[in-house]
């Protein structure tokens, strides 16, 4: 049978190992994996010479505040962003939209703009909070991916924080769903304590906002999650998002060991920045968990390499410029967020595999397979094998570059990483067959983005 693209001559990476071969692709869906050399029968050819092939790299951690909040960024642009990083599928949460994603009609509003504004395909994250635990079932019944709440402020005074016999209703509640739960683990009575103290002390520096989120603020809040889990056994999975400590990461493991049913994140900042780059950069590098430790980072490293990572993903949380801006003197002032969606690869690539020898294998299991499993995508997403849709991504593994402003799709065109030497570079990035990135330039410009109904996890 004709296929409509033959990629030959790369090299497929996939969450079981790499290999030589040549790839087809018909009616959006990849029909086979052939030999290198095989006579292809195809109406197009796309040269891969050279390039790693990698399934499309999911993000199921981001912020693209529409609507409401589309000055600090939108699906459309989000979505471009995500595009020229190799990403075909992300994951929005539902905050800092606003409205939130709270009930079925803001769910069914934020789809709809979704499908209007994106270029790739998106899942939607719904919100768990006391104010609408009697609709948590509504929003399980629009197919979220998972359910989210903050142990800590939000930031987002509608999307209220949940205490620990509201986490034990709404978990009760999700496990009848057999859907993800997603927490954000801080401890805010010592977060919201420690704040306040060094603003009355007038303490304004950079230094002030990380010593007002130690690390024990972390350890207690996932140390008291798990012991619930512990005499709850639920059977939903917790997931833990944007670990930043590799203590952290331990505990998690320790609970896995015992048979807890749960899951850890963390982000390329977490693997790449520092306290002390965050006290250079300044509120571009704000963020919550804070920025820790080289000492850390370099033990983080270590439970990606040995497996203890399920999802790495970018929590890209963007925002105008002038609400990082007027953080330059003050930095309480500055919203926390970082963009991270549209370096996500680029960064995990330079600094794992690169670096650190991360293998490539480790890399798309963590990027790819592991969240189209955990989100209920699999295995439409997350793979590169027959009947699977072709979301795919052309990598070069061997290009030095130095990232500018202007290579960001962002609409507020900053990010931590602006000057970084990287190597590694996405030249294309196909969804279902689509060439939607070539080489710096976004090929498509009107929303084509499925929305993706989740069913029940896969772990």
């Amino acid at each position: 049978m004709k296929s409509d693209i033959m990629i030959k001559n790369g090299r497929v990476v996939t969450h079981y190992g790499e290999f030589d071969a040549d790839l087809a692709i018909r009616n959006e869906k990849i029909t086979g994996l052939f030999s290198p050399g095989e006579k292809e029968n195809s109406k197009e050819i796309i040269d891969a010479t050279g390039m790693l092939i990698f399934p499309g790299i999911i993000d199921s951690h981001v912020h693209f505040n529409e609507p409401g909040r589309e000055s600090w960024e939108g699906f459309k642009t989000g979505s471009m962003s995500a595009a020229a990083g190799g990403i075909t599928t992300i994951i929005d949460m539902p905050l800092n939209s606003s409205p939130c994603t709270l009930n079925k009609k803001e769910l069914e509003r934020k789809i709809e703009i979704g499908k209007k504004n994106s270029i790739i395909d998106f899942g939607l994250w719904g919100g768990a909070t006391p104010d609408n635990i009697l609709n948590l079932a509504d929003l399980n019944n629009g197919g979220i991916a998972g359910f989210k709440s903050f142990l800590c402020y939000s930031g987002i005074d509608e999307f209220k924080k949940i205490n620990d016999a509201e986490f034990i209703e709404i978990l009760n509640q999700i496990n009848k769903f057999k859907k993800v739960y997603g927490l954000h683990s801080e401890n805010d009575d010592i977060v919201n304590y420690l704040s306040k103290k060094y603003q009355r002390e007038n303490r304004v520096d950079r230094r002030a906002y990380l010593d007002s989120r130690p690390p024990i603020t972390e350890k207690e809040a996932i140390s008291r999650i798990i012991f619930y889990i512990k005499q709850l056994k639920p059977s939903c999975a917790i997931h833990f998002l944007h670990i930043s400590l590799s203590d952290t990461i331990e505990i998690i493991n320790q609970a896995k060991n015992l048979g807890c049913n749960v899951t850890v994140e963390t982000c390329p900042h977490y693997l790449s920045l520092t306290d002390e780059d965050f006290e250079i950069l300044g509120p571009v590098a704000k963020c919550s968990p804070p920025l820790r430790s080289k000492e850390n980072v370099n033990r983080l490293w270590e439970y990606v390499k040995n497996g203890s990572v399920d999802v790495i993903s970018s929590d890209h949380s963007p925002c105008t410029f002038k609400e990082k801006e007027k953080g330059e003197e003050n930095i309480w002032k500055a919203w926390g967020g970082i963009s991270g969606i549209q370096t996500m690869l680029t960064i995990m690539f330079s600094e794992g595999v690169i670096k650190r020898k991360l293998p490539l294998s480790h890399l798309i299991k963590m990027m790819s397979y592991n969240p189209s499993k955990l989100f209920g995508f699999y295995p439409k997403k997350g793979i590169l094998k027959p009947g699977s849709e072709a979301d795919i991504v052309l990598f070069n593994p061997n290009k030095k570059w130095v990232l500018k402003k202007d290579n960001l799709f962002y609409k507020n065109k900053y990010s931590p990483f602006t000057g970084k030497v990287i190597t590694g570079k996405v030249e294309k990035t196909l969804l279902r067959g689509r060439i939607i990135y070539e080489k710096g330039e976004i090929k498509v410009h009107k929303g084509i983005g499925k929305y993706l109904r989740s069913h029940r996890y896969i772990i």
